[in-house]
């Protein structure tokens, strides 16, 4: 008989997306019967505003489209699901097992609990981690650390996120384990320069341009604010005769963002490109990927970057050490009262590699091979492949 996964998914947005729709056909593929739920809570719509969250949506509805044609047929979609919503959704699917795919340690609380009651094996996969316990929760943490300790298995994307989980949400030492994300093997192509050729063309961009990427939503803890002023400063500097900048995203800050480029006079400088439903093209386009955020997990934007060759630097926040280890450049993180260490270093960082070609060459393959050991979707796949196939 076949076996009946159901993956609960909250939020349903960023790099959840893509690890979710990866994980679904992979196992579809493998014959078991899948549903997908795909939560997006009311707090999303204050975040992105609602033509950013129209292009969410969309962005799901693609993925929605592709799982159909591995055979996946069964969607549900909330938006602000309450705890009757997961009792809902389980009874009426009845799973053999429960993958909950989490954005947070409280997100899909109530499914985990539901599965619990319902005697149904559940496996928690925590794909964010924050080094900072969400004061307004406090009494779902003792309830939390038992979700825990029922589950099948724990899965973090990075050791940093292990320990949080440990130290902070009651995960017992001696469960979880790490299952580093994956990208798929067009990431790993080598560059096309057609599309290089022509992306620059249609946004404005010299030929000969040093082109540094970054792919994140307009919100503060992406720290685009430090890029902002690590411009400021590059334009008194040789460097700026070729440097331009492409951002992709979308976000409640992204018109606060482009008025104080605007203001700056770096509006010719600074591409913003929206919402991509795929980065790979601009990575192709792109010369150096960079990502001063102040909260991370592992994020995917960097494995792609990585994959592709670009020589990354983002800031030293939770998985991201460990993901770029000795590649590319680490920024000390902007958090707690450092972000002027951050614009300085982005200003020497961008300096150096926009004066040597090289040198971003070098960095680049580091960061590439690097990516290829550690970040292929085909090894994420097999190792959690592994612990359903235990379970079940």
């Amino acid at each position: 008989m076949t076996k009946h996964i159901l993956l609960y998914a909250s939020p349903a947005i960023g790099g959840l997306l893509p690890y979710n729709h990866a994980l679904l056909c992979a196992l579809a593929t493998l014959g078991y019967q899948m549903t997908y739920v795909q939560d997006i809570p009311d707090a999303l719509v204050e975040l992105f505003g609602s033509a950013g969250m129209e292009r969410v949506r969309l962005r799901a509805k693609w993925f929605e489209t592709q799982q159909r044609q591995v055979g996946i047929r069964q969607h549900v979609w909330l938006e602000g699901a309450k705890a009757a919503d997961a009792e809902r959704v389980i009874a009426e699917a009845n799973p053999d097992l429960l993958i909950v795919s989490n954005g947070g340690p409280v997100a899909n609380f109530a499914p985990k609990q539901v599965a619990i009651d319902r005697g149904i094996p559940f496996i928690v996969v925590e794909h964010l981690v924050h080094p900072v316990k969400p004061k307004e929760v406090p009494e779902a943490y003792v309830a939390l650390a038992k979700q825990y300790e029922a589950a099948k298995a724990v899965i973090a994307v990075s050791q940093d996120n292990l320990r949080l989980l440990r130290k902070l949400f009651g995960l017992a030492e001696d469960k979880g384990q790490v299952i580093y994300c994956g990208r798929p093997s067009t990431y790993f192509q080598p560059p096309d320069s057609a599309v290089r050729s022509r992306l620059r063309q249609q946004w404005n961009i010299p030929d000969d341009a040093v082109l540094s990427f970054t792919a994140a939503r307009m919100d503060i803890i992406k720290g685009y604010q430090y890029q902002i002023g690590a411009i400021k400063q590059l334009k008194q500097t040789p460097a700026w005769e070729k440097l331009y900048f492409a951002w992709a995203g979308t976000g409640t800050l992204a018109d606060q963002f482009q008025q104080t480029v605007k203001q700056a006079g770096v509006s010719d400088r600074v591409k913003f490109l929206g919402e991509l439903d795929d980065i790979n093209d601009w990575l192709d386009a792109s010369d150096i990927f960079l990502l001063p955020s102040e909260s991370e997990g592992l994020p995917l934007a960097m494995m792609e970057a990585m994959a592709k060759g670009l020589p990354v630097a983002a800031s030293a926040v939770s998985g991201v050490p460990e993901g770029l280890g000795d590649t590319g450049q680490l920024l000390t993180s902007p958090m707690f009262g450092n972000f002027q260490s951050t614009i300085q270093e982005l200003v020497g960082i961008l300096k150096d590699w926009t004066g040597d070609a090289a040198l971003r060459q070098q960095v680049g393959q580091a960061c590439k091979q690097r990516a290829e050991k550690m970040f292929r979707e085909e090894r994420m796949i097999e190792e959690t492949v592994e612990i359903v196939r235990s379970i079940l």
